[in-house]
Formats: structure tokens, C-alpha cells, sequence
């Protein structure tokens, strides 16, 4: 049996809506910013509970937008080390500097301890990654020490559609919210991401940041440094198709989630991350701990190799502190004292197990017998 990294099923039904309005926008001629377009940000809107969304080409776009929006050029970003390079790169691209805090490997998310050790006198944002579908169980305190500082907080919430804690959706905590449409993400869109807000002056700059800097309320004058972050209409109607599945999409994430809290319990040299009870994750990753004796890259190759089951990349096995490219400390704040305990510990020993739509329960039920099979091997 072959377990791959990802599937995305497309029923007929999926297909024919897409190949329907991908006609219709060929048709209408508007390819660009049209109806779909509309349409995906009164979806995802309804679906966050905000006031406004603001749809783009990226997830990394829709960061630096609103980065932008709050004008952090010339002061400091604190970002968790451990988070994609998009995130660091959105802010530096508005012109800030980052700051590396640590994360807590018991939920991967970032540590407010360190947060707040980070914060400096120029300090303007804060942005939390929902690492996996995990939204940290401190994020009431760390949006009171924003609060209290006066400084913005921002979700980088490509990881977490659909996802809540304490019955609060992400892309709500914040000031704004960033969302991924990339293919591996929970929803896709091929290439897109969103903004979420209940902030007018957010969203008012986000519509002219998105598109080159035109003013609509200055007959399209350019107003500000803009850049094409627009989302193309093609891009739109396959967005809207999977709003439209967004509740069995999520669904089938949580039985699979499921299926594993169940079946992995017992298994030596294995555990399951621990969420908190409050948080109702979507699953973008399934994470789990191996033994810390346990040779991770050993275990996914006996694992691909004898059992055919391909796990999919860590979240994350290079914690950004340690990219090549930070080291020469270009758009970077670093204290060569810094110490990420919890970044360096998540990076050596965790897995994320195959969790997406349409996994049948022989595929779960050969997955963990592969996996116990793999670890009685190996160790």
C-alpha cells in the first residue's frame, strides 16, 4: 500500500463547479478582481466571523500588506523562531527589522516568557504563527502584553482555517490575520492567501496596497508604495469551490486526527502532541514526538522505503535562527546570547503523520501498524 504525502479529492461535482466558473470568467473578460474574487471574501468573511477580507495572491503578501498598513518600517518585529521564512521575510520586506523569540515545544507556538524578554523600545508588532492548527494556549496573554505595550498583534494563521480557541476563530485575535491558499494548506486556492480584519483603515489601505497603490477615493491616483498582490479571478473561483466544502473538508481532518488519537496511544516510541482541551484545531499537521533516542531521518526512510508511507514535511526542522541567511544577520536582530530551547528541541525529534481528506480507514489502520512495525525495527 502507497500513502503519499497529500491528496486532494476532486470530485466530478468539484470539477464541473470550477470548469463552470472558470467559463464564466473567461466569459465576463473580468480575469482579475471580478466577481469570484468578491465572492471568496464574502465567504472567507462569513466564515471567520470579521468584517473584513481582503483576498490576495499569497499568504506572504497578505503579511506584508498589513504590515504595511500599520507603517512598521523602521522598528522592530517579533516573530517566532520557529515559523516559514515568509513570515520574516513579510515583515523585512516592510521595512523592519525581526526579532527571533523562542517557542514552547509542547504546542510549537510562541513563548511568552521570551516575547516579552524580546521587547524593545521599538518594538510596533508581534506576530503569533498557528503552527499546525495550533492556536497557543497563551494567546490571551500574549495579547494582553501587546496591549499593554501598545503594540500590534498580528496571526499568521496559514496553518488554522477553520480553527478556534475558546470558541474564538483565528484571524480574530489580532489586529489582522494572514491565510494560505497554497495546494498543501487545509483550504487551496492553487496560489492565494486573505486578510482578516475588523479594522476599516486595515482594510481601506489593503485595498489600495494590493493594487499598485491606486486610491479609489483619489480617482486611482497612487497614494502609497503599492505592488501587485491581487488575486487572479482563476485563482478565486477554485477558492470559493472550496469554501463551499469547507465543512467536510475539515470534517475528514478531524476523523483522521481522530482515528490517530485513538490508535497511537499505546505505541512505544511515539507520542501524540497533547492539545488543550479549548482549542478546536482543523489539523493542518498531525505532529507527534518520537522517543528522543529515536533517529527521526532513519524512521521516514524505513518507513517510505519498506512500508511506502511518505510523511510530510516538520513544522519546522530549521528553526529560522539557524537559516543561512539570517546568520549574516541581514534584516535580522541577533544576539549572539540568544538561547531557543523549545525551537531547537520541536526542530530534532518531531513527525507529522499523512492527515487530509479521503484517507480510508485501512490506509489509517496499515499507516500505524507501519509505523509500530517501523519503530520495533529501527529500535
Amino acid at each position: 500500500m502507497q500513502i503519499p504525502i497529500l491528496r486532494i479529492p476532486f470530485t466530478d461535482d468539484d470539477i464541473g463547479f470550477v470548469q463552470e466558473g472558470i467559463r464564466q470568467v473567461m466569459k465576463s473578460g473580468y480575469l482579475v478582481m471580478g466577481k469570484y474574487t468578491q465572492m471568496f471574501e464574502e465567504k472567507f468573511k462569513e466564515f471567520v466571523g470579521c468584517k473584513y477580507a481582503i483576498a490576495t495572491n499569497s499568504c506572504t503578501s497578505a503579511l506584508e500588506i498589513i504590515l504595511r498598513a500599520l507603517d512598521v518600517k523602521r522598528s522592530t518585529v517579533i516573530v517566532p523562531t520557529n515559523t516559514f521564512v515568509a513570515t520574516v521575510f513579510s515583515a523585512i520586506h516592510a521595512g523592519a527589522k525581526v526579532i527571533f523569540a523562542d517557542s514552547i515545544k509542547e504546542n510549537f507556538c510562541l513563548d511568552p516568557d521570551d516575547l516579552k524578554r524580546k521587547i524593545k523600545s521599538h518594538t510596533k508588532a508581534v506576530i503569533v504563527v498557528h503552527i499546525g492548527g495550533i492556536i497557543s494556549p497563551y494567546i490571551e496573554e500574549i495579547k494582553a502584553i501587546c496591549e499593554g505595550k501598545g503594540i500590534y498583534l498580528i496571526e499568521d494563521a496559514a496553518h488554522a482555517h477553520g480553527c478556534s480557541y475558546k470558541g474564538i476563530p483565528a484571524g480574530r485575535w489580532g489586529i489582522a490575520g494572514a491565510f494560505s491558499f497554497f495546494p498543501t494548506k487545509v483550504l487551496t486556492s492553487g496560489e492565494g492567501g486573505i486578510i482578516t480584519t475588523d479594522d476599516e483603515e486595515i482594510y481601506k489601505k489593503s485595498l489600495i496596497l494590493r493594487n499598485h497603490g491606486k486610491n479609489p477615493e483619489q480617482k486611482n491616483s497612487i497614494t502609497h508604495l503599492g505592488y501587485n498582490w491581487r488575486m487572479s479571478e482563476l485563482n478565486a473561483v477554485l477558492a470559493v469551490q472550496q469554501m463551499n466544502k469547507a465543512d467536510w473538508i475539515i470534517s475528514e481532518r478531524r476523523r483522521v486526527a481522530t482515528f490517530y488519537d485513538e490508535n497511537l496511544k499505546n505505541i512505544n516510541g511515539i507520542r501524540p502532541l497533547e492539545l488543550n482541551n479549548d482549542l478546536y484545531s482543523t489539523y493542518y499537521k498531525y505532529i507527534c514526538y518520537l522517543d528522543e533516542g529515536i533517529n527521526r531521518n532513519k524512521f521516514k526512510k524505513t518507513l517510505k522505503e519498506k512500508y511506502g508511507i511518505s510523511l510530510t514535511g516538520e513544522v519546522y526542522d530549521v528553526p529560522c535562527h539557524d537559516e543561512p541567511y539570517f546568520k549574516n544577520e541581514k534584516g535580522c536582530v541577533l544576539n549572539p546570547n540568544d538561547n531557543f530551547p523549545g525551537a531547537n528541541y520541536i526542530k530534532k525529534h518531531h513527525i507529522c503523520l499523512p492527515c487530509y481528506p479521503g484517507l480510508m480507514k485501512e490506509e489509517l489502520e496499515y499507516t500505524v501498524k507501519s509505523i509500530k512495525k517501523c519503530l520495533n525495527k529501527i529500535t
